[in-house]
């Protein structure tokens, strides 16, 4: 059992470590200022809002989703509800990205963002996808 909590910190201690030297590789490339590692930064109030309904809406489904996954049995993994968890998340961060684009003056944080969110769900994915493979 101690090898198993042992492989999930590799797991997360890669994730983390790529995901800062992204951010800081990043962030100096395109000359954006520096930002905290999984900041979450409110543009203006009508983001503020918006992001506000997005996390109501997110709680509501992660829990109808337990609810879901419990009461009916899927054959697919896109039927799955948490597929669809998976869907609100990356949204949240577009949502983030558009309201930059749209009111923030330096277009480049916009840019920023999706190259960041893009890596940081996509290098997720690749670890657990790989990393489960490992731990078991």
């Amino acid at each position: 059992m101690g090898l198993f909590f042992l492989k999930i910190m590799l797991i997360l201690m890669i994730y983390l470590l790529l995901m800062y030297t992204f951010h800081r590789g990043i962030s100096s490339w395109l000359g954006v200022g520096k930002r905290k590692i999984f900041s979450h930064d409110i543009i203006n109030e009508h983001h503020e809002k918006v992001d506000t309904l997005h996390r109501k809406i997110m709680m509501v489904a992660l829990f109808a989703c337990v609810l879901i996954d419990v009461i009916f049995d899927f054959e697919h993994w896109y039927q799955n509800p948490y597929s669809f968890i998976l869907l609100i998340l990356i949204s949240g961060s577009f949502l983030k990205a558009y309201m930059e684009w749209k009111y923030v003056e330096n277009k480049r944080e916009c840019t920023y963002t999706v190259l960041e969110a893009s890596f940081g769900y996509g290098l997720l994915i690749l670890l657990l996808s790989v990393g489960i493979e490992l731990v078991f």
